[in-house]
């Protein structure tokens, strides 16, 4: 899907009269008969608004994840919705970090539960060992 706004170079929120000058002054043939089949009827125009504000979050989604498209995507209609994923946005390398530390956290946890269940192995045979020492001398 095209983002026609881009394409325009006009705002989400631009007027009628905004969106008309934009397709008048457009020399794309294929984005302006898009744009006016899509943005000049007001029922596929809100239809487009709701899948554009979903498309530019998964955007921002990608982006913020350090995540893009291949650079010869560039000026293609799949690239349309891309964000570059540049520093502001990019948390590739805090997500990283963070999933390092759990998988620390998990492996220290099943470190100790392991010690934990072998020293409570050990503490129960040998107090089974010692009751019996007790309780039944005359078996050893």
């Amino acid at each position: 899907m095209r983002d026609l706004y881009r394409r325009l170079d006009i705002h989400v929120s631009a007027s009628d009269a905004d969106i008309a000058r934009a397709i008048a002054r457009c020399e794309n043939q294929a984005v302006k008969t898009d744009a006016e089949d899509v943005l000049r009827v007001e029922s596929r125009k809100r239809e487009y608004d709701q899948l554009y504000g979903t498309l530019t979050g998964i955007g921002l989604l990608r982006a913020r994840m350090g995540l893009s498209h291949a650079p010869y995507w560039n000026g293609s209609v799949a690239n349309d919705f891309s964000i570059s994923a540049d520093d502001e946005y990019a948390r590739y390398a805090e997500l990283k970090v963070k999933v390092a530390r759990a998988v620390r956290v998990h492996d220290t946890w099943q470190q100790v539960r392991r010690m934990m269940l072998w020293s409570g192995g050990i503490s129960l045979v040998t107090g089974a060992g010692v009751a019996l020492l007790v309780f039944a001398p005359d078996l050893f």
